[in-house]
């Protein structure tokens, strides 16, 4: 007579353990794909959108330009994004971004280049000109300019998003990745900023979602 198989001698409570735990797992992982296709996994927005701009002609080529819809006030939150592209083969440290202005007139600008850097930095108002950002403070150390590998190279489109948490913090995330975030005391003005040299930078949208319950504009 041939040798039971080692797999026989297995007991049964053993093998109905492995099939709830199997069957669990394909569960969780089932469950997971259903969540991030519904979006329940995307990062938070503040409500609806309640301005877009697919041309942005007040943006210009370079230098800073101011948009033209005011931010809601503390304390509603408020997400705004823009997307730009700089031209394949320009310059690694052609910039662009997006700035927010402080009551005391000074402008928060977050920035990213055509290296894969970003960075925010505090421009005060005699350095609110288009070539003097490395003359500007960034507000952490670290965030002079940080590489970050979900950037894009020049000839595809980034995403720049500022979003206002509960503690009044704005995050800053690019192409949907949370990078850095810090309390911005915002006067509602806002714009974009671009190298004066990045003349082909083609500006393709720009949105504001937010929710005028809990705020003025």
């Amino acid at each position: 007579m041939n040798p039971r198989p080692p797999a026989d001698l297995l007991p049964a409570w053993l093998w109905r353990v492995t099939a709830l735990g199997l069957t669990a797992v394909l569960a969780l992982i089932g469950a997971g794909v259903w969540l991030i296709g519904s979006g329940a996994t995307d990062p938070p927005v503040a409500g609806p959108v309640v301005w877009a701009d697919e041309v942005l002609a007040w943006a210009g080529a370079s230098g800073w330009a101011s948009a033209p819809i005011a931010l809601p006030m503390p304390p509603a939150a408020f997400t705004v994004t823009v997307r730009a592209r700089l031209p394949a083969g320009a310059d690694p440290v052609g910039a662009w971004g997006v700035w927010l202005a402080e009551a005391d007139g000074s402008r928060v600008v977050y920035a990213i280049n055509g290296a894969g850097y970003w960075t925010i930095r505090r421009c005060s108002s005699e350095h609110i000109v288009p070539e003097a950002l490395e003359e500007c403070p960034a507000l952490r150390s670290e965030w002079r300019w940080l590489f970050h590998p979900r950037l894009r190279a020049p000839g595809e489109a980034n995403t720049i998003t500022l979003h206002r948490e509960p503690d009044g913090a704005i995050r800053l995330r690019v192409n949907g990745e949370r990078l850095g975030a810090a309390p911005v005391s915002i006067a509602g003005t806002w714009g974009v900023w671009a190298r004066p040299e990045d003349t082909q930078l083609a500006w393709e949208r720009a949105e504001l979602r937010a929710n005028k319950k809990g705020g003025t504009w």
